[in-house]
This record gives C-alpha cells, structure tokens and sequence, in this order.
C-alpha cells in the first residue's frame, strides 16, 4: 500500500473513530468529559482548512507524484531562466 492510500485509510478511520465516540457518549451524561475530542479528531483527519489535516496532506502528496504542467513551476518560469531587464 503507497503512502497516499495510507493516509486516505488512516482519515477514514480517524473519522470513524470520532462518529463512534459520539454515538458512545451521546445522552450518556459524560459528554462533556470528552470536550471537543471527536472535532479535533476529524479537524486533524480532513479539515480543508487545516494544511496539516491528513486529507490534505494526502492531496500534496498526489500533485507532487505527478508530473506538473511548466506553468505551475515558478522556478522555471521563462521570467527567471532569461535576463529580461532592458537596462542590461
């Protein structure tokens, strides 16, 4: 199994795991012992908005397997390969 199909695995579990804290603790009176727990646990499996979640580490890792079109590299952008100052 590659590393992108293991992190896909690892945010399905961790989002299992938090679906299934939740139904455990609800309407048992001890919800609030485990605070925020199952939030933090999905936040860190996909939150789009985390760069650090598992999903969207999963994502980097697949657009850098991949071959990137010339304009998406900046470094080889034709503005930093030539000398285009009309100055020198």
């Amino acid at each position: 199994m590659e590393r992108t199909e293991k992190l896909k695995r690892a945010e399905e579990l961790l989002n299992e795991a938090a679906d299934l804290m939740d139904e455990a603790l609800r309407m048992s009176g001890m919800e609030s012992r485990s605070g925020n727990d199952s939030d933090t646990i999905r936040r860190i499996a996909s939150d789009d908005e985390y760069s650090g979640s598992l999903r969207n580490i999963r994502k980097d890792m697949e657009y850098i397997e991949k071959e990137q079109p010339v304009w998406t590299q900046p470094l080889t952008s034709p503005k930093h390969m030539f000398n285009l100052k009309k100055d020198e």
